[in-house]
C-alpha cells in the first residue's frame, strides 16, 4: 500500500461530506444553529427550534404578532442566516 501525502483532517472531512452529498445538510445545520444569534435570544425563546428541509426553513412561533413581524423581515433574516452559514442554505422561510 502506497502512502499518500498527509492531509488535514478538515480536508478529509470535507471530501467525505461532499462524496456523501451531505454538504447542503451541513450548511442547513449551521443556519439553524445561527437562528438565536440572528433574531436574538428573546425572540428565539418565543419560537420553536427551526428545521430545514431542502432549503425551506420552518419556524413555529407562539405569538401571531411576532409571526407577522418575522414574516415581514423574512428577506433580511434569510440573508443573515445564509451569511452565518457561509453558503446559500436557506432559500425560503415559513413561519407557522
Amino acid at each position: 500500500m502506497k502512502r499518500l501525502d498527509p492531509e488535514s483532517v478538515g480536508d478529509v472531512l470535507r471530501q467525505v461530506l461532499q462524496q456523501q452529498g451531505l454538504t447542503d445538510r451541513l450548511y442547513e445545520a449551521k443556519a439553524v444553529a445561527a437562528w438565536p444569534g440572528v433574531v436574538g435570544e428573546r425572540i428565539a425563546a418565543y419560537c420553536g427550534r427551526p428545521y430545514v428541509n431542502n432549503g425551506l426553513m420552518t419556524v413555529y412561533v407562539r405569538s401571531a404578532s411576532l409571526r407577522q413581524e418575522l414574516t415581514m423581515s423574512r428577506t433580511i433574516l434569510m440573508r443573515l442566516l445564509n451569511e452565518a452559514a457561509g453558503h446559500e442554505a436557506i432559500k425560503e422561510i415559513r413561519f407557522k
